[in-house]
């Protein structure tokens, strides 16, 4: 008996679609593609907004790059955090996502995460030494 019509919904976890299309092939493909957002972290405890929060969606973060440059102090680590905010442009942490430390012209690579955000706030972070350089990547899915 042939399907008349497609079938759409959402894996338990919220990060994949699943459609049954007119000739009964299952289809599962990620529910978007990911997004960057770049900035560089050079002032110290100053917020550096990533994402802003959407109506009846929630963030997915799934992977972080982050360079500290030839500026970063000698001998020392900078502390990096990635938090959720009230606002863009506050430094103040609603919550901590995670925390990091970094050293003159280290690299880290967070990746692949599945961090799912609280809905209707702010992902931002600040540091504690400037000149890093940091990527987040994700995507909004419906509030799950």
């Amino acid at each position: 008996m042939p399907i008349k019509s497609q079938i759409t919904g959402l894996s338990p976890k919220g990060t994949r679609t699943v459609k049954v299309t007119q000739a009964g092939q299952l289809v599962v493909a990620p529910i978007s593609y990911d997004e960057s957002s770049f900035n560089t972290l050079d002032a110290t405890a100053t917020a550096y907004n990533f994402y802003v929060p959407k109506v009846g969606q929630q963030f997915i973060i799934t992977a972080v790059l982050a360079f500290a440059d030839k500026d970063v102090a000698d001998n020392t680590d900078t502390i990096v955090t990635v938090y959720e905010a009230t606002a863009p442009d506050t430094a103040t942490e609603s919550k901590v996502l995670f925390q990091f430390g970094m050293g003159k012209l280290t690299v880290l690579s967070l990746t692949p995460l599945n961090l799912l955000i609280n809905e209707g706030v702010y992902i931002n972070a600040k540091t504690g030494d400037d000149d890093i350089h940091m990527t987040i990547m994700g995507y909004y899915i419906p509030k799950l």
